[in-house]
C-alpha cells in the first residue's frame, strides 16, 4: 500500500533527521549541527522507524549501525538532498546569463564540417561562453580530463555518463569519374570486389561494405590498394582516383554536386552510423551544459544540418 502524501510531508523531517545523525555519526554531534536537542533528534528518528515499520539503525556504547534496511533508506534519503540542491541551483540561475568555459571533444572529420558554424550560433545565443573544442577520434576520460562533453559515434552506454542521440550519419559509395573511367561499370555490389577500393581501418572489419536495397542485404569484401585512419585523407584519394571510398554524405555533397566524385551504386543504402552527445553525469548540472545539449540537438534537428547528415 503507497503511503498517503500525507504521510510523506510528515516523514519528510524524520528522514532528514535521520541522514543528519548518520552524516555526523551520532545524535550529539548531528543535534549541534542542526542547532535542536539530542531529545528532538532521537524521538524523530524513532518516529520514522514506526512509521516505516522496520528498524533503520542500533546503538552501542560508541558507535551507531545501519540494518540493511537503514542503509537502503539512507541511500534515498541522500539521493533526495541531492536533488533538492540541483533544484535550489536551477532555479537560482533562472533569469542569469549563462557563462563559463566549456571544453568538447568531436570526432575530426564530423566537427571540422558543423562545429564551427554551430559553435558560432550557440555564442550568439551565449555570449558569455567560451569553447575549447578538441578534434579526435581518441576516446577520452571525460571526468578525469576535464570534458564537459563528447560527440562520439555508435558507442554503447558508458558507465557513470549520460548519452543522448544527436544524429544519424548515412555514407555514400563515391569516386572520380577518371577512376569509373578505368573500370567496369559497378551495377551491382558484388562488382565492387573486382574494383579498387579505400578502407578506413579505423573501424573494424573495414574491408566489409554492407549495402541493402529494397530490404535485401548484400555484403561484399572489397580490395584497398590505400587504407587510412581519416575520412579528409580518404575524400583527397577519391579525388585523385585511387578507387572506390565509402565516406559521410556531409563530406562529399559538395564534390558530387560539382561534378569532382559521382555517387556510385546510388539506389543501394550503407548502414547509417549513430552519434551521440556523451557528458558526465552531475546534480546539478552545470547550466553551460544544459544551454549546449538543448542547443546542439535543436540545430541538428534543423533542415540545413537534417539534410546534409541524410
Amino acid at each position: 500500500m503507497q503511503p498517503m502524501w500525507g504521510d510523506l510531508q510528515q516523514q519528510w523531517p524524520w528522514a532528514m533527521a535521520y541522514a543528519a545523525v548518520v552524516e555526523h555519526g551520532g545524535f550529539t554531534a548531528a543535534a549541534k549541527v542542526l542547532g535542536v536537542s539530542k531529545a528532538l533528534l532521537s524521538k524523530q528518528v524513532q518516529q520514522l522507524e514506526r512509521s516505516l515499520g522496520t528498524q533503520l539503525l542500533y546503538r552501542t556504547t560508541r558507535k551507531l549501525h545501519l540494518t540493511e534496511a537503514g542503509q537502503l533508506y539512507l541511500a534515498h534519503c541522500r539521493d533526495w538532498q541531492t536533488r533538492l540542491q540541483a533544484a535550489n541551483v536551477e532555479l537560482a540561475e533562472q533569469g542569469q546569463q549563462v557563462s563559463g568555459h566549456l571544453r568538447l571533444t568531436v570526432p575530426t572529420s564530423f566537427g571540422g564540417v558543423f562545429m564551427a558554424t554551430a559553435l558560432m550560433a550557440f555564442r550568439q545565443q551565449y555570449p558569455q561562453i567560451t569553447v575549447e573544442l578538441d578534434l579526435s577520434t581518441v576516446p577520452r576520460d571525460l571526468e578525469a580530463e576535464g570534458y564537459d562533453l563528447a560527440i562520439r559515434a555508435n558507442l554503447p552506454p558508458p558507465e557513470r555518463l549520460i548519452c543522448r542521440p544527436l544524429a544519424l550519419v548515412h555514407d555514400w559509395l563515391v569516386a572520380s569519374p577518371e577512376c569509373l573511367a578505368q573500370q567496369a561499370a559497378i551495377t551491382q555490389p558484388q562488382d565492387l570486389a573486382q574494383v579498387p577500393c579505400l578502407l578506413n581501418m579505423h573501424f573494424p572489419q573495414a574491408q566489409i561494405w554492407e549495402l541493402s536495397r529494397a530490404g535485401q542485404l548484400q555484403h561484399v569484401t572489397v580490395q584497398a590498394p590505400f587504407q587510412a585512419n581519416d575520412y579528409a585523407l580518404i575524400r583527397n584519394f577519391a579525388l585523385l582516383g585511387a578507387g572506390v571510398a565509402r565516406l559521410p554524405g556531409y563530406l562529399v555533397g559538395a564534390d558530387v554536386a560539382a561534378g569532382r566524385l559521382i555517387r556510385v551504386l546510388p539506389d543501394y543504402q550503407l548502414r547509417g552510423l549513430a552519434m551521440y552527445m556523451i557528458y558526465p553525469q552531475r546534480l546539478p548540472q552545470p547550466a553551460k551544459v544544459r544551454a549546449l545539449v538543448d542547443f546542439l540537438a535543436r540545430w541538428f534537428a534543423a533542415p540545413a544540418q537534417a539534410q546534409l547528415l541524410s
